[in-house]
């Protein structure tokens, strides 16, 4: 009998034993699908993100934003599953990605534009640019598609027709201008301002020199590009209710108004 009373105590504490560890599980489980991290590289990337923190700590969602020191960290970190999601590049920069690394990264949400432009020291219109000058421009193939782009759109170069997506340098059939191009990592732009006649840069490295697309730039893009910078996941979460949530919070009330108070036209909401 006693034998038997042991057995039984025994089994009901193995059972109660199991119960527990199956909730501690569970809620483990919880907590870590309550939690997201977001790489982002510089403001107002990084402000953008800190926004979405707090509206979803309302929720009860743990956000921790991951600061990267360039453009191609964040893509890696998201591939390998370091992180949930990135906010520091358009498509086409995270589309060549994919490509060079074999990469399962996709676009959640367009955020913002940023307004690229042609700054030159001082000129105060692309009327007195003069010919035979140097352009710095980035020396990735999505941006130098972009910044060739943006030269065609207000006539100052031609581009042929192509196949593919992104122009290159020899894709230039008409150059009157007779412009030279100098490359470099798109951070360092700003850094070339003073050692060429024009650069062309987003925003955010033009107001390390106190310019702005609205004030300073002698040409901008036009709203309707392909360059918007956007919230990307993998294909893996892409789909989650934490991702679309994330998605949700920057693109919210107090993201556009955040965005369409920065100085100059140098961040336009995409949403």
């Amino acid at each position: 009998m006693k034998k038997s009373l042991f057995v039984m105590i025994a089994a009901l504490v193995t059972l109660l034993v199991a119960c527990g560890d199956n909730q501690d599980n569970n809620t483990n489980e919880e907590n870590n699908a309550q939690t997201l991290r977001v790489a982002a590289v510089e403001s107002p990337m990084t402000d953008v993100v800190e926004i979405a923190k707090k509206l979803l700590a309302e929720d009860g969602i743990e956000l921790e934003v991951v600061e990267m020191g360039d453009y191609i960290q964040p893509n890696e970190a998201l591939k390998n599953k370091e992180i949930d999601a990135n906010f520091s590049q358009h498509i086409p920069f995270m589309q060549q990605f994919n490509e060079n690394a074999d990469g399962n990264l996709v676009d959640v949400q367009p955020i913002y534009f940023a307004n690229f432009g042609l700054y030159a020291d001082g000129y105060e219109s692309i009327d007195e640019l003069p010919d035979d000058i140097t352009i710095g421009i980035a020396n990735d193939p999505s941006n130098v598609d972009r910044s060739l782009r943006l030269l065609d759109s207000h006539g100052l170069i031609e581009l042929s027709e192509i196949d593919g997506e992104q122009y290159g340098l020899e894709d230039i059939i008409d150059d009157s201008h007779n412009y030279s191009f100098e490359q470099a990592e798109i951070a360092s732009l700003s850094r070339l301002y003073k050692d060429v006649d024009g650069v062309i840069m987003n925003p955010t490295h033009a107001s390390h020199l106190d310019l702005t697309p609205a004030d300073d730039a002698l040409i901008t893009e036009k709203e309707d590009n392909k360059f918007a910078i956007t919230l990307v996941a993998r294909e893996d979460n892409v789909d989650s209710e934490l991702i679309q949530k994330l998605s949700e919070a920057m693109t919210s009330a107090e993201v556009r108004e955040f965005l369409e108070e920065r100085e100059g036209e140098s961040a336009v909401p995409a949403f």
